[in-house]
């Protein structure tokens, strides 16, 4: 299926202009993934920081791969020292850069992540960076307490969620020295993504909630139907989607390409699902956020703006 681009990319100057005030009964957020990665990235995303500091979102949503070319202990702290130059609340979900990929640089995948758990997830019931804002967590359930990545908060009578998914073959990427306990991970966080989805759409019908926000690393590659690590957890997705009344927005990076549309069928066909819109932000070697806005009261998603910084 063609992707359906609804949303024309914006030009925009080193830095965009200031978003005009927000209606009534609306409020914003953040969206960036994907970097930065190399020196001169680096400069523009203290100019993005900048833009988004000034801006009027509630938050601010990194959907991984917060760094490249090191998996050190320095590279993982400095990044979130700069996500706390951040004044509004700072969401984050994992990518395959700063744990899955780590054997590149001999590193051990899974004690990287553990490093990511301890440092950026230290306290898993509120945001990790910037200002704090509370949050719940999968780990509080016996049964998943490993996951202190997975979130989820209510805002305007949507519900969000960040579920662990990465690129580089959901972490299942074949390297020298992987074992079992690399492909159990991958079982194990996999169902753990499935089970706090199932739960997202749980609450939404139970409290008539206008819409579920899901974040994510990985593209899940919504039209391949073989072989797809993801399969799993669009399947859930589609069918929890199609027995929904309100909308469904995924937002993810991996594959550094802005995109927006209604990429996943309705389960049984090949009709797109109108109440599920994918946001794809931006990544290296581009360093842009998206703006999105959100009616409370029509209970939809009213704008999706791109800021890319030159």
């Amino acid at each position: 299926m063609k992707r359906a681009v609804i949303v024309a990319v914006v030009a925009v100057a080193c830095v965009p202009a200031e978003p005009p005030p927000l209606p009534a009964n609306t409020f914003a957020f953040a969206v960036f993934g994907d970097g930065p990665y190399r020196l001169p990235e680096r400069a523009a995303f203290g100019r993005l920081i900048d833009d988004v500091n000034r801006s009027d979102v509630a938050w601010f949503l990194h959907v991984g791969d917060i760094l490249s070319g090191s998996c050190s202990n320095k590279k993982l702290d400095g990044m979130l020292e700069q996500l706390n130059t951040i004044r509004h609340p700072v969401l984050y979900t994992p990518g395959d850069n700063e744990w899955t990929d780590c054997h590149r640089r001999s590193f051990d995948p899974l004690e990287r992540l553990q490093r990511i758990r301890a440092t950026y997830f230290k306290e898993p019931t509120k945001s990790i960076a910037g200002a704090a804002m509370p949050v719940e967590s999968q780990s509080a359930d016996p049964a998943w307490k490993e996951f202190v990545e997975n979130v989820r908060w209510r805002r305007g009578g949507f519900l969000f969620v960040t579920v662990h998914l990465v690129g580089s073959y959901n972490g299942a990427s074949r390297f020298d020295g992987r074992t079992a306990a690399n492909d159990s991970a991958v079982v194990r966080r996999t169902a753990a993504a499935v089970a706090w989805t199932d739960s997202a759409f749980g609450i939404a019908e139970s409290d008539s909630l206008s819409g579920v926000v899901i974040a994510f690393h990985a593209d899940p590659r919504f039209h391949r139907t073989r072989n797809n690590p993801y399969e799993s957890f669009l399947r859930r997705v589609a069918e929890r989607t199609a027995a929904f009344r309100g909308q469904v927005l995924l937002i993810h990076g991996d594959t550094h390409e802005y995109i927006l549309d209604h990429p996943l069928p309705r389960p049984g066909t090949k009709e797109p699902l109108a109440n599920l819109t994918r946001l794809e932000t931006f990544g290296s070697p581009d360093i842009g956020w998206v703006r999105v806005v959100v009616d409370t009261v029509a209970g939809r998603f009213v704008q999706f703006e791109p800021r890319k910084i030159r």
